[in-house]
């Protein structure tokens, strides 16, 4: 009996090292089977955090999901230049080098990643900054003058660097031309169109080569659309047709404008007034001491001002220089720049930012009586229009946002109804010339 004890105890020791061997190889089949069931896929994004010591990358997809991923211990990373494909032009580096903000491509799956390729944030910014300098250049913003079809050209009012200043668009070679949606200034949104389309005081954004001398341009696109902006009272709101009635606050002229499905409603907000009120304030002290500062004749101002002979820097510094003081347009809803609303001409700043957060609202949340900012398309019925934004609030409010859009002399960069006053991409004013 002990025999046999004796041997079954060096059996089973001996025996221990293979049964071990044999499940370790049986896990690692199991995991290489894991590993090769996971879906390997690309993950492109942002750099949103990096824990050096988990290896673990967070990325914000372009997809708008977050995903972490390990990296294993023996990772390559690469970078390369931004719009670079041939990552044989790539510069190897380590985690160290990955930062937040930078853009990343990672093969991974299961979560984890043995190779990371990235491009640095600055190098995405400098890239970017060129882009946009580069499209600036071979762009042009203006309001139409003329148009000669036989010739095809059209002479726009565009803005230089001694102001508003008349330039000579050949649409000879261009490749297509598109006209705004009624309902949205976004180029995005815009639709196919023809020279033919074209009417004087409609605003133009051209794409193309500018001459040496700046006097001709030489487009290879053409966006072209009538807009109006004025302010009034809701008189009448029709849901059943999807339409509202608003009487100008200038000229008592009463306009019936239709929503389109791109058509934006928003309430101002009580901070959204303050913010208003401080501004139409800084404006009418701005306002206030230009008047002053004209009074004499152009004689020199006492009290360290500057003459109204040097060319307008004692006005400069009050925050209205040269064209600023006839900038309406430029300036828009609340400060914003070029022609607003991100629309024509480019851009918006903080305050239009502002302005495209405020709560959106419903056309039957509008009422009689309500006070409204409106931009819109005309129709070709003046008394007609299509709306492509309206605020509205409190009248005084709104008041104050006429203000920022005050021209030379005292005219308002507001059309009082239809036609009148086009917006047109940071030009200022100027009035369409009569039919």
């Amino acid at each position: 009996m002990k025999k046999l004890f004796l041997f079954l105890t060096i059996s089973l020791v001996a025996l221990a090292p293979a049964w071990a061997q044999t499940q370790a190889g049986a896990q690692q089949q199991q995991g290489g089977a894991a590993a090769a069931t996971s879906v390997w896929e690309n993950l492109v994004g942002e750099v949103k955090a990096v824990e050096p010591a988990s290896r673990r990358v967070t990325v914000l997809l372009d997809s708008g999901k977050t995903e972490t991923v390990t990296m294993v211990e023996q990772a390559t990373y690469l970078l390369v230049p931004p719009g670079e494909t041939n990552l044989e032009k790539g510069t190897p580096v380590t985690l160290a080098d990955v930062g937040v903000g930078d853009r990343v491509l990672i093969r991974a799956a299961g979560g984890r990643s043995r190779r990371l390729v990235l491009t640095s944030k600055s190098a995405v910014a400098a890239r970017r900054a060129s882009e946009a300098a580069a499209r600036e250049g071979r762009r042009l913003n203006g309001r139409v003058l003329s148009t000669d079809a036989s010739k095809k050209l059209i002479v726009v009012q565009a803005r230089g660097r001694e102001g508003a200043e008349a330039v000579t668009l050949d649409a000879s070679a261009a490749a297509r031309f598109l006209r705004y949606a009624p309902d949205s200034m976004r180029p995005a949104d815009a639709q196919p169109g023809s020279l033919a389309d074209v009417r004087v005081g409609d605003n133009v954004r051209a794409t193309g080569e500018r001459s040496a001398d700046g006097r001709t341009f030489k487009a290879e696109e053409i966006l072209s659309g009538a807009f109006a902006r004025f302010a009034g009272t809701v008189t009448k709101v029709d849901a059943a047709r999807n339409e509202l009635t608003v009487k100008s606050d200038q000229g008592e002229q009463t306009v019936t404008l239709a929503l389109g499905p791109r058509s934006s409603l928003r309430r101002a907000t009580p901070e959204f007034e303050k913010a208003v009120a401080e501004r139409a304030e800084r404006f009418g002290r701005r306002e206030q001491r230009r008047a002053e500062g004209q009074g004499g004749g152009g004689q020199a101002q006492g009290g360290g001002g500057q003459a109204q002979g040097e060319g307008g820097r004692g006005r400069r510094r009050d925050g209205e220089a040269g064209q600023r003081a006839g900038d309406g347009e430029r300036r828009g809803e609340g400060g914003q720049r070029r022609g607003g609303q991100g629309g024509p001409g480019g851009g918006g700043n903080n305050f239009q930012q502002m302005i495209e957060a405020l709560p959106a609202v419903a056309l039957a949340d509008l009422k009689k009586g309500d006070a409204v900012v409106v931009t819109l398309t005309p129709a070709a019925d003046a008394s007609r229009g299509t709306v492509v934004s309206l605020l509205t609030g409190s009248a005084e409010v709104l008041r104050g946002m006429q203000q920022f859009q005050r021209g030379p002399d005292g005219q308002r960069g507001m059309s009082p109804g239809l036609p009148g006053d086009v917006i047109g991409g940071g030009q200022g004013p100027t009035r369409e010339p009569p039919r």
